[in-house]
């Protein structure tokens, strides 16, 4: 329970959860998380720096939580490129392409990384991937329900592997990795017939 008006559980404290969030949003979605500094989100939120902390405990929880929100935002123009797909062949390949093009999938996979040995951070991606992966297998079922396809191995299998590859692929070529998406064989990794 907050004992200040701007804590966590006041109306006042999630709007200014809120706008920390947006502002370092935006603030990922043009510059590399890298560059990113606490001073820079505050001023673009039009907070205090150690707001920051106080709500969100640390930047690296904070970027992590901005990257997952821009991500999810991506998947829903992943979901409506799947949907125009008619054939279980095209929605495969859809999906793959428009993954690897998506502009929070870098950044994403670099606050994954960022999470290292923290307790903390760690918890925080295994939540964020079981919303991502739950999403994505009621995505999955639907468009398998709407077309009559079939997942040889199960529509969860198929969402955690599929994600797995995008962000396996996205570090590789994160670090340098020559090859591109012509190489991948991403959209394999969904079951889908």
């Amino acid at each position: 329970m907050a004992t200040t008006p701007d804590g966590p559980g006041t109306p006042r404290g999630a709007a200014t959860r809120a706008r920390i969030l947006a502002a370092t949003a935006g603030l990922l979605s043009t510059a590399t998380d890298r560059a990113i500094t606490v001073s820079a989100i505050a001023r673009a939120a039009g907070v205090y720096p150690n707001q920051i902390t106080h709500h969100y405990g640390s930047k690296d929880r904070l970027v992590l939580d901005a990257a997952f929100a821009l991500f999810l935002r991506d998947t829903t123009r992943l979901q409506a490129a799947g949907r125009r797909a008619t054939t279980a062949e095209g929605f495969r390949q859809v999906l793959a392409r428009t993954a690897l093009a998506m502009p929070s999938t870098p950044l994403v996979v670099r606050a994954l990384a960022a999470a290292g040995d923290d307790a903390a951070q760690r918890e925080r991606v295994r939540l964020l991937l079981v919303v991502l992966f739950r999403q994505s297998e009621r995505y999955l079922e639907r468009v398998v329900d709407e077309h009559g396809w079939t997942s040889r191995s199960g529509v969860g299998r198929d969402a955690r592997t599929f994600w797995s590859a995008v962000f396996g692929a996205t570090l590789l070529a994160d670090a340098g990795v020559t090859g591109g998406p012509s190489d991948l064989d991403l959209a394999g990794t969904v079951s889908i017939d």
